[in-house]
C-alpha cells in the first residue's frame, strides 16, 4: 500500500523577502527564537489562507480613500462636499450678519462653529469631523431661522438658497459616509480575528475610525 505524497509548502521569492523584512522590524526580544519563528509561522499561515499583511494594508488604504478623497460616479466626494458646504455656510453667515448684525449671538455662534471646522484640516479623523460637522449644522440652523424671521424678501431668498446648498451637501455627505462606515466596520471586524490582528500590527494596518460620535468611532485612522 503506497502512502499518498503530501505537498510541501515552501515560502520563496517575494514572500520570503517580505517575511525577512518583517522579522527585521520586530522588536529585539521578538527576533529571538522561538518568538520570531512563531511570528513567521503565523505570517506563512496568513499567506496560505489569503490573509497577508500587504493585503490588509491595501484594504485599509482603499477604505481610507473612500473617506479622504474618493469620488463617486457623479464626481462627489465626502471632503469635496464638506468644502462646498463650508463655502455656503460662510456666505450664509455673512448674509445673516447683515440682517441681524455681526455681534448677534447666533451669528457669533455660527462663526465660531465654522472657525472650529476650518481649524480641523485633518481629513484622517472622521470622528472629529463628525462632531464638528454636527455642531456646525446646529449653529447654521439657528442663525438661518433667526435671520429669516428678520430679513426682507431679497435676503430671505439668499438665505434659502444658501441653507438649501448646505443641507443638500449634508445629505450627500451622510449617504457617502454611511458607505464608508460600513466598509470601515467590515475592515475593523476583519483585523480583530487571528491571525489578521497580528499581521495588522506588523504592517501598520490599525483600526479605522467611523464618521460617528467619538465614543462609537473605533480606533484612529491615518495620522490622527
Amino acid at each position: 500500500m503506497q502512502l499518498e505524497q503530501q505537498e510541501t509548502f515552501v515560502i520563496q521569492g517575494p514572500q520570503l523577502e517580505v517575511l525577512g523584512t518583517v522579522e527585521s522590524r520586530l522588536p529585539p526580544p521578538a527576533r529571538k527564537r522561538p518568538v520570531a519563528a512563531l511570528v513567521l509561522a503565523v505570517l506563512a499561515l496568513g499567506s496560505v489562507v489569503g490573509i497577508g499583511g500587504a493585503r490588509l494594508q491595501g484594504l485599509r488604504s482603499r477604505t481610507e480613500r473612500m473617506y479622504a478623497s474618493q469620488q463617486d460616479e457623479y464626481g462627489h466626494s465626502i471632503q469635496g462636499d464638506f468644502a462646498a458646504q463650508t463655502d455656503a455656510v460662510a456666505s450664509l453667515i455673512r448674509v445673516a450678519g447683515n440682517v441681524l448684525g455681526e455681534q448677534d449671538a447666533d451669528v457669533q455662534n455660527a462663526q465660531a462653529a465654522l472657525d472650529a471646522w476650518n481649524a480641523e484640516a485633518d481629513a484622517a479623523r472622521p470622528a472629529v469631523q463628525y462632531q464638528l460637522n454636527t455642531t456646525l449644522a446646529g449653529a447654521v440652523d439657528l442663525v438661518y431661522t433667526s435671520a429669516y424671521d428678520e430679513a426682507d424678501s431679497k435676503a430671505r431668498g439668499q438665505l434659502d438658497d444658501l441653507h438649501d446648498s448646505f443641507t443638500s451637501a449634508q445629505a450627500t455627505i451622510e449617504r457617502a459616509a454611511a458607505d464608508y462606515n460600513t466598509a470601515a466596520e467590515d475592515y475593523n471586524e476583519k483585523i480583530a480575528a487571528f491571525p489578521a490582528n497580528l499581521l495588522a500590527g506588523l504592517w501598520d494596518a490599525g483600526r479605522l475610525q467611523t464618521f460617528a460620535p467619538a465614543d462609537a468611532a473605533a480606533g484612529t485612522t491615518g495620522n490622527g
